[in-house]
Parts: structure tokens; C-alpha cells; sequence
């Protein structure tokens, strides 16, 4: 296996959104709509196509994964907070487990960090601690906890 990383391009849209559909096709917490979420994305005025990047199999040559990153606002009382969304992280399932995930993330983080954004926001279901250990980030002064939402600075 031989995985490279590279920003997801115009002519991948359409093999991304089966990349993702059947990456969730099985999953226990899943809607099955993931790959509709991220064509609404693409669409909307916080998609930043340097953060939506395919995990592609040279050996194969084919597309294996995708992770999107897209803008968010945290708002409240007394200010408002730029900050990225981290979802859906999308591997199929013969490529889960090896590493594809991990490395999408990796690439993602170090981009966003390029581009001048210093936190994420990881949505849906995800063991925290795991993350944060794997990726070394910590808990911002003003972290944001909500049911299955966690705000992390980089």
C-alpha cells in the first residue's frame, strides 16, 4: 500500500462522494448521508478547497479516503471565534485501520496551520483522548463541550 495525500480536485467530486457513502455504508452511528453533507459543503461559503484532501492507493490508483475542513463561527456572548470543523473523515472499509484515517487527519491539521487557523472543532463520534494523544493537541482555555463536540487549539 502506497498512500499519498493531495488536495481533492473538481474532477474527483463525484468518486469522493462514493469514496465516503461507502466508507459509512456499514457504520453503527451513521445517517448514511455523510456524502451529502459534503457536496453541501462544497457548495457553501465555508468550504476552503485546500482543506478537503484525498487519500489515494498508488499502488491501486485509486481513491482510498477524504477529510474536509471547513470554516465555522463560534459565538457567544461577548465574541465570536473563527475556528475549522473536522468532518466526515471518510476511509474505505478495506483501508480502515491501517493508518489512511491518521494520515488524512495529520495532513489536514498541518495545512490548516499553513493557511493561519489555530483550532478545530471535531464533531460526531470520537474517542477524545485518542485524538488528542495521536495528534498532540490540548484543551484551549475556553473549550468548548458540547454533547459531542470538542473545541481543541492547536
Amino acid at each position: 500500500m502506497n498512500i499519498v495525500i493531495k488536495q481533492e480536485q473538481v474532477k474527483d467530486y463525484k468518486i469522493t462522494e462514493e469514496v465516503v457513502k461507502n466508507a459509512f455504508a456499514n457504520a453503527e452511528h451513521s445517517d448514511k448521508n455523510e456524502h451529502h453533507l459534503v457536496s453541501r459543503i462544497r457548495n457553501s461559503n465555508v468550504f476552503i478547497p485546500e482543506l478537503s484532501l484525498v487519500a489515494m492507493d498508488n499502488d491501486d490508483n485509486k481513491q482510498v479516503g477524504h477529510i474536509l475542513l471547513s470554516k465555522i463561527k463560534i459565538k457567544n456572548e461577548d465574541q465570536v471565534v473563527e475556528s475549522l470543523a473536522l468532518a466526515p473523515v471518510s476511509v474505505l472499509p478495506e483501508y480502515q485501520n491501517q493508518g489512511v484515517g491518521k494520515l488524512l487527519i495529520s495532513k489536514a491539521l498541518q495545512k490548516a496551520k499553513e493557511l493561519r487557523f489555530n483550532s478545530v472543532v471535531v464533531l460526531g463520534i470520537l474517542n477524545i483522548i485518542s485524538f488528542l494523544l495521536v495528534f498532540n493537541m490540548v484543551f484551549s482555555e475556553e473549550v468548548l463541550e458540547l454533547e459531542m463536540i470538542q473545541l481543541f487549539r492547536f
